[in-house]
């Protein structure tokens, strides 16, 4: 007995290697199309490389994804983000003050049986921005709440944007739509282009 389950273990080691070592696969279109915006009850999906804003009170998060693909096992899906926070009210993302986070999420297929499975290897689920963190799924989503926080509103906004460079970003533009959790809300996709009506 002692023989096999020392024999399982192993098999489970070798596997989240394995898993591990597997960063290939296929990329990811998020969203419904390249050039459009989902805003759904509990998290937003943006377009690759355009910011989405993120506010709690006057603390300020701009998010971009810069690539998100889908990996070799089935459930296995990667993002890159970067970050940039600015707690001071200003807004303002050239400040001296602002902190930049650049990062892999990672979402693992599940390894073992069930009730005994686990995924396969170290996951990074959460977009962090300061002391910000929102959850994400797969591709360019972005959920109202952390990985592990009931879904609900916990003060914080989301805005999609337009915008490509951290220096285009104005968290006070008045074309700016922000957008709480809403557990009635119907899900809308909204072409980039049509984003402020411009």
């Amino acid at each position: 007995m002692k023989a096999l389950f020392i024999m399982s273990l192993m098999v489970l080691v070798l596997a989240c290697a394995t898993a591990q070592g597997e960063m290939g696969g296929h990329p990811l279109v998020c969203g419904r199309s390249p050039d459009m915006v989902m805003v759904a009850r509990n998290a937003i999906v943006m377009t690759m490389g355009r910011f989405a804003l993120a506010r709690n009170g006057s603390q300020y998060c701009a998010i971009r994804f810069t690539g998100a693909w889908k990996g070799e096992k089935e459930d296995d899906y990667y993002s890159d983000y970067e970050s940039y926070y600015q707690d001071d009210g200003t807004g303002h993302f050239s400040n001296e003050n602002v902190r930049v986070t650049k990062e892999r999420l990672i979402h693992w297929h599940l390894v073992g049986f069930h009730p005994f499975s686990f995924p396969a290897g170290r996951e990074n689920p959460d977009i962090k921005c300061g002391p910000i963190r929102l959850a994400w799924a797969m591709g360019c989503s972005i959920h109202f709440f952390a990985t592990g926080q009931p879904q609900g509103d916990h003060g914080i906004e989301l805005a999609p944007t337009k915008w490509t460079d951290i220096s285009q970003v104005n968290v006070l533009d008045p074309r700016l739509k922000w957008y709480r959790y809403n557990g009635k809300r119907e899900t809308v996709f909204i072409p980039i282009d049509q984003l402020w009506g411009d």
